[in-house]
C-alpha cells in the first residue's frame, strides 16, 4: 500500500519557484465508499500553523519554520470563513510545497456576520457550499476538511443539536457534487469530555460515525495564561487522555489539530520537557495518526521558540522517528537562480525515512541533475555536498529520489534557473529643447542590476548616468535623465543593461525640441497650370504650422494655405495643391514652418509648367 504513494512537493524561495517532494497523502483507492487512505500505518503525519509574523510572505514563514525545526512539514494547518475564496490561495501554496491541507470552514462572513447552524441545514446556503464543494473538488488531493471547528466555543451558532445537522448537510452537500477527496475532520476542545454534570458534551456535538472520517482535538497546556482557563500544569495525557477514549470507541483516527503550551517563569526548562514528554505519550497511543502545531500568539503566546529551550525541546519531539510517519526527501540547493554557467551546491543530506529521525532512514538515493547529465547514486545517508554546474542558460529539475528500508519511496525537485543576459529596449522620452527622459525596458531575468545611459551629439557620448535594475522577472522601466541639451540637436544614445550573468547594448537616438527642420521639398503632378507642392518636415516636438510659398521669380509672392502637422521627432509628409499657373513658365518655391520655437524656410527650388 505504502509504495503506491508519491507526492510531490514545491517550495517558493524569494519569488522562484523551487520543486520538493515527500511521500504523503496521494489517495489509495479513494472512492464515494469511503474517505481518502491518509493514515501512515506506523506514526504520525506531521504540520503545524505557521503565523506570518516578521517574514515578508507566510509561505516564506513556513519555508523558515521548516530549517528552524529541522524537517518538512507533511500538514498546514489553514482557517477560512465562509465568503472566502475556495480555495483558499494559502491552501494552494502550502500544496504546491507538498504540505496535505487540514482546512477549517467556519461559518461567519467577512463583515463579522454569523450564520446559524440552523440555516445551514435548512440547506439556505447551499450555493455557497456547492462552490466551495467544486473549489475542494478542483484540488485533486486530499484534503482534512472541518465545517466549523471547536463548536463547543461557538454558542451563538445554535445548539448542538443544530449543529449535527448542519455538518451532516454539509457533508452530504459535498457528497452529492461528487466530492471524493474529502477526509472529514470532527475538531473540538478538551472540554466536551470532561464528566462533569454542566456544560456541552461530545455527544452533543457529534454529528455520527458515517459522516466523520477522522476526530480531532484541539489540546492546550494552559497554566493560567489567561482568565477561566485551567491553572495547572497538565501533561499531554490528562489533556487528551479523554479524547483518546472517545476516538477509540469509534475507531477513528485521531489528529491533533492544534496544540501547544505556555510557558513556566519559575522553571525555563519546563515547557520544552512537555513538548518531549507530549510527543513520548502520542507516540505510545497508536489511534494517533496525525499532530498539528499551533505557532501563534492566539489566546496565549504558544510560539515554539518562546525560548532557546522551549526551541530545542519542540526540534527534539518534531524529529523523533513517530513524528515521521511517512519518508521525505529534501533537496536544497546553495542557490536556485543566477547567471549562467551557474555552479549549484546540492546538500541532500536532511532527508529521512519513515519512521526515522531528520538525516536517517535512507537505503538508497538518485540525483538527476535535469539537464541530460548522468544521474549519481549511493546508499544509505545522501551526501551534503551534491555539486553541479549548469552550463548554458535555462531553467531545470532537480530531482532527489529515496528509498527507506521499508521499501517507502520520496521524491524532491528543485527548479534551477541559470539566466541569461538581460533583455532591453529604449527610447527617449519627454523631450523639451533641453532635457529628455531616457527610458529603457529592462528585464534581468531575475538578478538585481544595473542600467547606464550615455548620451551626445557623437556616437563617443561623453554624458552618462546609472540606475539600479531590481532582481525582477519581467520588464523593468528604468529612467535617465538627460539635461542641459542644446535645442534643436540631435543626440546619440547608448543603454548598457548589466548583471551578473552579462551586458546587453542597445543605441538608438533623438532630436531635442527646437524651431522645426526641412529635410526635403518636390513638385510632382505638374501640368500646364497646376502642380502640387510637397516636403518632409520634422516639426522637433512641437505642434507646427506649415505651407509653401511661389511665384514666378524668386521673389515669390504667393502662399498656400497654411496646415497643421503634430509634434512629433522625426520627418513627416504634407503637401499642397497649386492652380492658376502660367503655362509654360518656370516657377520658383520653398516650404516654410513654424512652431513655437521659431520659423524654418527651406531652400529655393524651381519647376517648369507644361506648354
Amino acid at each position: 500500500m505504502h509504495a503506491a504513494r508519491t507526492h510531490v512537493r514545491k517550495l517558493f524561495t524569494t519569488g522562484v519557484a523551487v520543486a520538493l517532494a515527500a511521500v504523503l497523502l496521494t489517495p489509495t483507492g479513494a472512492s464515494a465508499a469511503g474517505p481518502p487512505d491518509v493514515a501512515p500505518d506506523e506514526g504520525m503525519l506531521f504540520g503545524a500553523f505557521v503565523a506570518k509574523r516578521s517574514e515578508p510572505t507566510v509561505e516564506a514563514a513556513y519555508a523558515g519554520f521548516e530549517q528552524k525545526i529541522d524537517r518538512r512539514l507533511d500538514l498546514q494547518r489553514t482557517y477560512s470563513l465562509w465568503d472566502d475564496t475556495m480555495p483558499p490561495p494559502i491552501v494552494q501554496a502550502g500544496l504546491a510545497e507538498g504540505r496535505t491541507p487540514v482546512l477549517s470552514i467556519e461559518p461567519r462572513l467577512r463583515d463579522g456576520s454569523r450564520l446559524s447552524w440552523a440555516s445551514v441545514a435548512r440547506g439556505d446556503h447551499d450555493a455557497r457550499i456547492r462552490s466551495q464543494a467544486a473549489g475542494i473538488r478542483s484540488l485533486g488531493v486530499p484534503v482534512f476538511l472541518t465545517f466549523h471547528h471547536e463548536p463547543d466555543y461557538a454558542p451563538a451558532h445554535g445548539t448542538g443539536a443544530e449543529f449535527r445537522a448542519a455538518w451532516r448537510h454539509y457533508v452530504e452537500t459535498f457528497r452529492a457534487q461528487g466530492v471524493t477527496n474529502v477526509v472529514w475532520t470532527w475538531i473540538v476542545t478538551p472540554t466536551v469530555f470532561i464528566r462533569t454534570t454542566s456544560g456541552p458534551t461530545a455527544a452533543e456535538f457529534y454529528p455520527g460515525d458515517d459522516v466523520v472520517d477522522w476526530l480531532g482535538l484541539d489540546a492546550y497546556n494552559w497554566f493560567g495564561c489567561a482568565s477561566h482557563v485551567p491553572a495547572a500544569w497538565r501533561p499531554m495525557a490528562e489533556i487528551a487522555g479523554p479524547f483518546r477514549e472517545f476516538g477509540r470507541a469509534r475507531g477513528k483516527p485521531l489528529m491533533l489539530a492544534e496544540w501547544g503550551s505556555s510557558e513556566d517563569p519559575a522553571d525555563p526548562s519546563r515547557k520544552a520537557t512537555w513538548m518531549r514528554e507530549s510527543m513520548q505519550t502520542l507516540a505510545s497511543w497508536p489511534e494517533i495518526k496525525a499532530v498539528v502545531y499551533f505557532q501563534q500568539h492566539g489566546t496565549c503566546p504558544w510560539w515554539v521558540d518562546s525560548s532557546a529551550t522551549s526551541m530545542s525541546g519542540f526540534k527534539d519531539a518534531a524529529t523523533m522517528p513517530a513524528a515521521h510517519g511517512v519518508p521525505s526527501a529534501w533537496l536544497q540547493p546553495s542557490t536556485v537562480h543566477g547567471a549562467a554557467p551557474l555552479a549549484v551546491g546540492f546538500d541532500v543530506s536532511r532527508s529521512a525515512g519513515s519512521l526515522s529521525p531528520t538525516g536517517t532512514g535512507v537505503a538508497s538515493w538518485r540525483f538527476e541533475p535535469g539537464d541530460g547529465s548522468a544521474a549519481r547514486t549511493g546508499t544509505g545517508t545522501p551526501p551534503s555536498d551534491l555539486t553541479h554546474t549548469y552550463a548554458t542558460a535555462g531553467t531545470r529539475t532537480a530531482r532527489l529520489t529515496v528509498t527507506d528500508a521499508r521499501g517507502l519511496t520520496a521524491v524532491d525537485t528543485v527548479s534551477i534557473s541559470a539566466v541569461a543576459l538581460p533583455t532591453l529596449s529604449t527610447s527617449a522620452k519627454a523631450i523639451t529643447t533641453t532635457s529628455s527622459d531616457l527610458t529603457a525596458w529592462v528585464n534581468p531575468n531575475g538578478l538585481a542590476g544595473s542600467t547606464r545611459f550615455e548620451w551626445g551629439t557623437t556616437t563617443s557620448y561623453g554624458t552618462s548616468t546609472t540606475s539600479s535594475v531590481p532582481a525582477v522577472t519581467w520588464a523593468a522601466t528604468v529612467v535617465g535623465r538627460a539635461t542641459g541639451l542644446t535645442p534643436s540637436t540631435t543626440y546619440q544614445v547608448r543603454v548598457t543593461a548589466t548583471t551578473a550573468a552579462g551586458s546587453t547594448v542597445r543605441t538608438t537616438s533623438f532630436s531635442t525640441a527646437g524651431r522645426p527642420t526641412t529635410a526635403k521639398s518636390w513638385a510632382s503632378g505638374t501640368t500646364r497650370t497646376t502642380t502640387t507642392l510637397g516636403a518632409n518636415v520634422n516639426t522637433r516636438h512641437a505642434a507646427s504650422t506649415v505651407w509653401f510659398e511661389h511665384g514666378t521669380t524668386s521673389a515669390l509672392g504667393r502662399r498656400t494655405a497654411a496646415v497643421t502637422i503634430a509634434a512629433v521627432g522625426y520627418d513627416l509628409s504634407t503637401t499642397a495643391p497649386v492652380s492658376g499657373l502660367a503655362a509654360a513658365t518656370t516657377h520658383y518655391y520653398r516650404v516654410v514652418a513654424q512652431n513655437a520655437h521659431g520659423t524654418t524656410y527651406g531652400p529655393v527650388q524651381t519647376f517648369r509648367t507644361t506648354s
